[in-house]
């Protein structure tokens, strides 16, 4: 199942980039709330879908504002390890 939630909206280049990444251990309501309530406060990401069934985090952001490495930063100082997803 997605959830859609709505980040920080700040000034960037106006370009939004679209990907996932595998969160190991992100299998539970309060696991993923986790996750989404850090990605959140990331300046430039703009949406953040979660699949819990499957571990995967789809992050929408600016990358003139940010970009995967730091958002997996984000991610493991939750305690929660993620990887990119490559299409």
């Amino acid at each position: 199942m997605f959830k859609l939630f709505f980040g920080k909206n700040r000034m960037g280049s106006g370009k939004v980039e679209t990907r996932r990444l595998g969160v190991k251990g992100m299998n539970g309501k309060a696991n993923g709330k986790t996750i989404k309530k850090a990605l959140l406060t990331k300046t430039g990401v703009r949406e953040v879908y979660l699949n819990r069934d499957d571990g995967v985090v789809t992050v929408l952001f600016d990358p003139a504002l940010t970009d995967v490495p730091a958002l997996q930063e984000v991610i493991l100082r939750k305690g929660y390890v993620a990887s990119a997803i490559e299409d």
